[in-house]
């Protein structure tokens, strides 16, 4: 049998270049996971001010010589006074609601447990009374646990609520930063180029990405209005059939879903939640019956208005919306479903230049 020796011939360069790449691959991971924090901020604020700039800059046409900080000042003002005043008509029904229910509970549970009610009745036909003396026991016994949990918790909380809003706070001043800040920098950025023919080219494609960006702010702005109009309707109706419901409570509730709506896939649960609850407090049929109502329209959202309206604004097809935002929410939750769908327009608009100028870009890699 003969053998055959093969002798690999590896240059020194190779193997340098290679560890090289190994090494600024692993930095580059190390400082990623390092700096993830900040980079989140970044991302945000980033994604706001683009979302912002087109509104700061109608905004700055009409101001004295165009004074953009203004501008900015101005926008800021408009959107947190009327987030606040969402907040102020939101907040005062839910708690009059909430206290009403705490202060009726005591009713409720002597109604329950009369011995006419039929509550009562099914306790005792199926001998339930021992089993519920011995949960209440339990409970007063673990009293001092719940207790000192429900401190845990409040100081965890406190804690939470202090980090976020810094954390807010910052990306509040990130995003007016880059709002004044930004078309300078776009100017120092087109100055750097040597080559005309190149920056009319980055420019065009720079121009698309701001448009896919803004077209989907729009978009989902669209779907926001239109989740909002749908639980306007169906409170007005509730209120209709169940007196029960307050109708001062249905304007403050469709603020809030229409705020929570602008959350692509996550933001219609949160509002369904927080309505659900409001109406348990006054009709438990009310609620049950929207509950229903937002089943079947969290499907129809999820899987045709959502994708049709961001599939027209950033030219991306209902399948690809709707996988961005899955995978979105997989890698990064509720911020990967905010920016998602338009990082997949992005990329739609990068491919798509990449294929127009393939042979310049297979000519600037040979150099």
């Amino acid at each position: 049998m003969n053998s055959t020796n093969v002798t690999l011939k590896i240059e020194t360069k190779t193997i340098l270049r290679l560890l090289a790449t190994i090494g600024v691959f692993g930095i580059v991971v190390y400082s990623v996971i390092k700096l993830s924090a900040f980079l989140f901020i970044f991302a945000i604020s980033f994604f706001l001010a683009l979302a912002l700039n087109p509104p700061v800059s109608k905004l700055a046409s009409f101001l004295p010589n165009h004074n953009r900080i203004l501008a900015t000042a101005i926008a800021y003002i408009i959107v947190l006074v009327v987030l606040g005043g969402l907040i102020y008509i939101a907040v005062p029904p839910i708690v009059t609601q909430t206290q009403s229910f705490v202060n009726n509970f005591p009713s409720y549970i002597e109604s329950l447990s009369g011995k006419e009610n039929s509550f009562s009745g099914v306790i005792e036909r199926y001998g339930l009374q021992d089993q519920i003396n011995d949960t209440i026991r339990q409970a007063q016994a673990e009293a001092g646990a719940i207790a000192q949990g429900v401190g845990s918790s409040f100081v965890s909380g406190l804690t939470s609520f202090v980090t976020g809003f810094i954390t807010a706070l910052t990306i509040l001043v990130l995003t007016f930063l880059m709002l004044i800040e930004g078309p300078s920098w776009v100017k120092r950025l087109w100055s750097l180029y040597g080559n005309k023919r190149q920056l009319e080219r980055d420019k065009r494609l720079l121009t698309s990405m701001y448009r896919v960006v803004t077209g989907y702010v729009n978009g989902q702005v669209l779907v926001a209005a239109i989740g909002a109009a749908s639980v306007f309707v169906t409170l007005f109706l509730l209120s209709r059939f169940f007196p029960e419901v307050p109708l001062g409570a249905i304007m403050p509730l469709t603020g809030v879903a229409f705020i929570a709506a602008l959350i692509p896939m996550f933001g219609a649960t949160i509002s369904a939640i927080i309505i659900t609850v409001v109406l348990l407090l006054n009709s438990i049929p009310a609620a049950i019956v929207f509950l229903i109502f937002f089943l079947i329209y969290q499907q129809i959202e999820n899987n045709v208005i959502q994708p049709v309206v961001q599939s027209r604004t950033i030219q991306l097809s209902a399948l690809s919306v709707f996988s961005a935002a899955i995978l979105g929410i997989a890698l990064m939750g509720i911020v990967g479903a905010i920016i998602a769908i338009p990082i997949a327009g992005c990329i739609r608009v990068l491919v798509l230049d990449y294929f127009k100028h393939k042979d310049d870009y297979t000519k600037l890699a040979k150099r």
